[in-house]
């Protein structure tokens, strides 16, 4: 009887640990990365934009938690919100517009609804919950208002626009998933051009890389682009964002590719913005406001969270003023995308966006930063001379030899430091393609994920080139934008196969061992159509790491969560949901551990680094 007691007291306690809360497994520490913004304006991954009547711009500042309004000169005439769940409160706003009436619409996005103040910033009402009902929200992204005064809101996740009259109440939607005329993939953003002879509705149907036409009704009229990925007047690559001109011009925000694409008012292809010379911007912008001269525009610059006005010309389009100062400053970040814990427990960021590394002891403080201007970081830090990067990606610590590796992905090489910061070397200019991953072996062997070339390299501890193992594909061993690298203690080789929707395991000759992931790993040709929220599910992981343990951690992107997998991929746990909030996350890419067990996340859209402890 006594034994039997006991047994099953170890089954109650066995039974307890399995039933605890899994977020508690770790607690939130520290955050690093808020800037210091005092008299001046620093903005945080900015999005969406509107004009009201006056010519007045308000600003959807999303990783600051709220809408920023700014003169056509750049003057912040008003910051109204702050991180919350309450009445004029907001978490991650992505969306902002002006209705026919001076009212203001915030698509309130992590809290799923939508708020509504007037011209001074009083709280109207509120509506919206998580869900893919009638007026439920999978995102709320964009809004924009027809003549009727109706809200049209872009739903991305559910692939929908959802329509609500002025005071809440659901009306109707259109769209559905799919390819077809009027139907989307993941659509970010919305422009109505009013007209007497009948409202047009243009939607940045972002995955289907095209620009579609609609009435008010979600009846297909035309669309800019012929749907495939590309760059040129006809095709797009990710287009986020979408605005008319008074005159009828079409501007459009071609993300990927980073440019403005302008037309006519008859869709007839005009001209598109370049990436800068001495900045890399536009990076990855989201939105574009006409000023209704004919020939200025703003365009929200998320990558470098910032705004850029241009002059548009007959044939191309000049940067005149850069609105709100660069995120450069010590201790803050232009997209965290990777971390890295070295033996002494000092912690590396890869600062992408800022071109540069910064280093840091275990409580946040700064010990020195490497990359193009000593470090000093901005838009213009990026380079191609040894010591400096353009837009790094993973950050690696090598136990053998005491250096740090780096993923210079847009040098199309890896560089190695020791961590006092000394250059050590580079390798992989002729034979990689945009690297975004790189780890190492126990044996000093070197493995790098070649995204642009689908496969996984191998070099000696001197950069010299061994072999590849993987090829484009679905299959076992085959690859789809391979991301961040991980190594266990036998020298096995773990890959995040991000648009696979998986990870996959490898022994350190490159044969293939097991994979895991939604729908256990085995993808579709559409990762959409392979998206997964259930525990074990991946959808579009990109970050990788091992606790002492073996235990593989995995960065699930865009499920904004962290899970928790044995080495074999049997899931155990998971971190954060979609949120501003501590703990939680909006796209974590880097994850590494310390000596005692705490956890460094890098989160890349909210610029933070969370120090998770057990």
């Amino acid at each position: 009887m006594w034994k039997n007691r006991v047994l099953s007291m170890m089954l109650v306690v066995f039974l307890l640990l399995m039933t605890t809360p899994l977020a508690l497994a770790h607690t939130v520490s520290q955050t690093w990365g808020t800037a210091n913004e005092g008299t001046g304006l620093i903005f945080n991954t900015p999005v969406a934009m509107a004009r009201d009547s006056a010519g007045m711009i308000y600003v959807a500042d999303m990783a600051n938690h709220r809408i920023v309004k700014i003169n056509q000169s750049g003057t912040v005439l008003n910051k109204f919100g702050t991180l919350g769940s309450g009445n004029s409160q907001f978490n991650t706003p992505f969306g902002v517009a002006i209705d026919n009436n001076g009212n203001i619409l915030v698509a309130d996005t992590a809290n799923y609804r939508i708020q509504k103040f007037d011209s001074n910033w009083n709280f109207i009402r509120a509506w919206g919950t998580k869900g893919s009902d009638p007026g439920q929200f999978g995102l709320a992204r964009e809004i924009s208002v027809d003549s009727q005064n109706r809200y049209h809101i872009v739903d991305e996740f559910n692939n929908r626009i959802q329509v609500f009259d002025e005071n809440g109440t659901y009306l109707y939607t259109y769209g559905g998933t799919g390819t077809a005329n009027g139907m989307f993939r993941l659509p970010q953003g919305i422009s109505i051009m009013q007209s007497v002879t009948g409202d047009k509705v243009y939607i940045a149907d972002t995955y289907n890389n095209r620009v579609q036409v609609l009435d008010v009704n979600g009846n297909y009229i035309t669309q800019l682009g012929d749907g495939t990925q590309g760059d040129s007047g006809t095709k797009f690559f990710h287009p986020r964002g979408v605005n008319i001109d008074t005159n009828g011009d079409v501007y459009i925000v071609d993300t990927y590719n980073h440019k403005i694409k302008k037309y006519n008012s008859s869709h007839v292809y005009r001209w598109s913005t370049s990436i800068g010379i001495t900045r890399l911007e536009p990076c990855f912008p989201n939105q574009v406001i006409p000023l209704g001269d004919g020939s200025r525009f703003i365009v929200s610059d998320t990558g470098n969270s910032q705004l850029i006005k241009y002059r548009g010309y007959s044939t191309y389009a000049s940067v005149e003023q850069h609105i709100g100062a660069d995120r450069k400053d010590n201790k803050v970040f232009s997209e965290s995308v990777s971390s890295a814990v070295d033996s002494a427990g000092n912690v590396y960021i890869s600062d992408t966006f800022n071109h540069r590394i910064q280093k840091f002891d275990s409580n946040g403080n700064l010990l020195a930063k490497w990359g193009g201007n000593s470090g000093g970081g901005g838009p213009e830090a990026y380079g191609s001379y040894y010591w400096q990067f353009i837009a790094p990606k993973q950050v690696w610590y090598d136990k053998k030899y005491d250096d740090i590796y780096i993923a210079d992905t847009g040098n199309n090489r890896i560089q190695v430091f020791t961590p006092g910061g000394t250059w050590l070397m580079n390798f992989g200019y002729y034979n990689l393609l945009l690297p975004m991953g790189v780890c190492t072996t126990s044996d000093g062997n070197i493995y790098v994920s070649d995204t642009g070339h689908n496969r996984i390299v191998k070099y000696n501890a001197f950069g010299y080139f061994m072999n590849s193992f993987g090829s484009e594909g679905m299959g076992d061993g085959q690859f789809r934008q391979p991301s961040y690298l991980a190594a266990d203690s036998l020298d096995n080789i773990y890959v995040v196969d991000r648009v696979n929707n998986r990870v996959q395991k490898f022994d350190k000759n490159g044969n293939f061992i097991t994979k895991w992931g939604t729908n256990g790993g085995v993808p579709l040709e559409d990762p959409l159509e392979n998206w997964g929220e259930a525990d074990g599910d991946l959808f579009l992981p990109i970050g990788i790491s091992m606790d002492k343990e073996n235990n593989v951690w995995v960065s699930d992107s865009s499920n904004n969560r962290i899970q928790k997998f044995t080495n074999n991929g049997v899931f155990l746990e998971k971190i954060g949901s979609f949120s501003g909030t501590d703990g939680n996350f909006f796209s974590p890419w880097g994850i590494a551990f310390g000596n005692n067990g705490e956890m460094y996340v890098t989160d890349a859209l909210l610029n933070r680094v969370i120090k998770f402890v057990p």
